[in-house]
């Protein structure tokens, strides 16, 4: 399993700009946003989506739910959101702390997120966020899209 130790090494193998916040608890957008003190629209959710035969990730901000359909149509396959226990066998991060970079699979960021300077997402486990861009997350190789509804 990976988690906040492979996403450090991550970080700095890549040289992304980003850091690795410790909280109490945030594995929720509320938890999140009520620990920072910050809007729920600088917290983003790595929602993590099943296409068939392959996993996807879809970012959103904190105030957004994904539009399947809409990500449906990107793909032409039919789409549904991983179970909890799906979470970790596809991405290898535990549900609550999917970060938004270090994935094998398609990355797509809601075109919302890029109006945000900085954001905190999944950091690798639920008592870790991660600081980052949004223009990291695509450096990573995130595509950019209208995802939510």
């Amino acid at each position: 399993m990976k988690g906040v130790e492979w996403l450090k090494n991550y970080i700095r193998e890549k040289s992304i700009d980003a850091e690795i916040i410790e909280v109490r608890k945030a594995s929720t957008v509320n938890e999140a946003a009520e620990e920072l003190g910050c809007s729920k629209r600088q917290i983003i959710k790595s929602i993590v989506l099943v296409a068939e035969d392959e996993a996807v990730i879809a970012i959103v901000d904190g105030t957004s739910s994904v539009d399947l359909k809409r990500i449906e149509n990107m793909f032409g396959k039919s789409i549904r959101i991983a179970g909890r226990g799906e979470v970790l066998h596809l991405t290898d991060f535990p549900a609550g702390g999917v970060p938004p970079i270090g994935h094998d699979c398609k990355v797509i960021l809601d075109e919302r997120v890029l109006k945000n300077e900085r954001v905190y997402g999944g950091g690798g486990d639920e008592k870790h966020l991660l600081l980052i861009s949004p223009s990291e997350i695509l450096k990573d190789g995130a595509i950019v899209a209208r995802i939510r509804k």
